[in-house]
């Protein structure tokens, strides 16, 4: 299903809220996905179709709901929602979204804490459904969190759009019918096999040492580097897996280093993240790094690390790099910094999450204002059909499609300078 060709990278798109939203994906009403009643006779066409909604859509006000760490060892992820949550208020004190039908609505964006705990996430998404009757979810985030409530989705019929996850078991649930779970992050087996061959390319001979959780996330990016190098002459020479209870990676860290790889496939995410490098530098392990997208935030998890601790790192590119002070007078990224300027109290401009967070709003936005109608099949027919939608932050347009759910078709490949980010030359493109 997916493949990568390599491409120049040479675009400065202009930016724009909201592309052509074609269509894509064909849905019949709500009729067998959970127990939405009242939109299951609503008419297709004409204002009738706009009369009997979904859970969460009003005259009024459209209810999204989140799940995420506000707490716990992930916490800085928790940006993610709260810049979701600063985004639609501005636009609800400006009057609100204003829909296909005419109406103006206000979107609420209704947040809960799970401290990156999967059985939280499946307490917290019931209390959104059931209690809040959350028109959909976006923005939920992790792996474990994304699948473990895509049963209950389904069974509900409520959209889990833009996930903080780019697991390829998303591509597992949409393989007999679209499902209603879609991924904000690159898919995960895309970036390992756009790093794959860029190390094949760019350091041959090259002895690997991984580091990862251990989960199911961490076991599929090892098997999928593993399956990536066969055949080449790069080779997995040592591996070891965290828990996301550990204290700290420095063992592990220390046991990867011993193996003599020059080659460090550093996939913790968050603080653990800083800890590796951190390790890393004090060990004197001269290794070029090689960091997952989670991780690649300079302002909190590389800089912290310490001088010279993450220089050199490589990593994918998929947004424009926020830390980046000579994009200033790009139309996106200007606006980006003045949106974050005038939320001083919930927004940082040189964070990563928050930046995450104000993509997903932007895609958010796109699909509620593609709507043709007011249930959720509606809604999921329209963030499955995107055509070349511009985001602030994105240097390419989104293309969605209903048997590829995640947002980011095209890689590069960037390489950490100390201070910001530079980007090579090539580019990945799914395929």
């Amino acid at each position: 299903m997916m493949s990568t060709l390599r491409s120049t990278r040479n675009r400065a798109l202009p930016i724009a809220l909201v592309g052509t939203l074609a269509a894509g994906l064909i849905l019949s009403g709500c009729a067998g996905r959970g127990d939405d009643a009242t939109a299951d006779t609503a008419p297709a066409d004409g204002a009738a179709a706009w009369a009997a909604c979904s859970p969460g859509f009003t005259d009024t006000t459209v209810t999204i709901g989140t799940s995420i760490p506000l707490s716990g060892p992930a916490a800085t992820y928790g940006a993610i929602a709260q810049t979701m949550k600063a985004y639609f208020d501005d636009i609800n004190a400006a009057g609100g979204l204003e829909f296909a039908d005419g109406n103006k609505r206000e979107v609420t964006i209704e947040i809960i804490d799970d401290g990156y705990d999967p059985a939280k996430t499946a307490t917290n998404v019931r209390t959104l459904v059931e209690q809040s009757e959350v028109f959909a979810l976006a923005g939920v985030l992790g792996t474990g969190a994304a699948i473990s409530v895509a049963p209950y989705v389904e069974e509900q019929g409520v959209p889990n759009l833009f996930t903080g996850t780019g697991s390829d078991a998303i591509l597992t649930l949409h393989d007999e019918q679209p499902s209603l779970t879609t991924g904000f992050m690159p898919q995960y087996g895309f970036e390992v096999k756009a790093l794959s061959e860029y190390l094949i390319e760019n350091h041959p001979g090259a002895k690997a040492a991984i580091l990862y959780q251990n989960d199911d996330f961490g076991e599929s990016i090892r098997a999928g580097f593993e399956t990536a190098f066969e055949g080449t002459d790069i080779e997995i020479v040592a591996a070891e897996p965290y828990e996301l209870t550990s204290a700290t990676v420095d063992s592990q860290v220390t046991n990867l280093a011993a193996s003599g790889a020059d080659v460090f496939l550093n996939w913790a995410v968050g603080a653990f993240a800083t800890q590796s490098l951190k390790k890393k530098l004090e060990l004197g392990w001269d290794a070029t790094t090689v960091i997952n997208a989670p991780a690649a935030d300079a302002t909190f998890f590389l800089k912290p690390a310490g001088p010279g601790a993450a220089d050199g790192v490589v990593s994918i590119a998929y947004t424009k790099d926020i830390t980046d002070a000579s994009l200033a007078g790009d139309a996106g990224f200007d606006a980006w910094t003045e949106f974050a300027a005038a939320h001083p109290d919930e927004v940082n401009a040189l964070s990563a999450p928050a930046a995450a967070g104000y993509q997903t709003a932007q895609l958010l936005e796109a699909a509620l204002l593609g709507l043709e109608d007011c249930t959720r099949e509606a809604l999921l027919e329209s963030a499955s059909s995107f055509d070349a939608v511009e985001l602030d932050l994105s240097p390419v347009g989104i293309t969605t499609t209903a048997d590829y759910p995640f947002a980011f078709r095209e890689l590069g490949i960037q390489i950490f300078n100390g201070d910001n980010w530079d980007l090579t030359e090539d580019t990945y493109t799914v395929g």
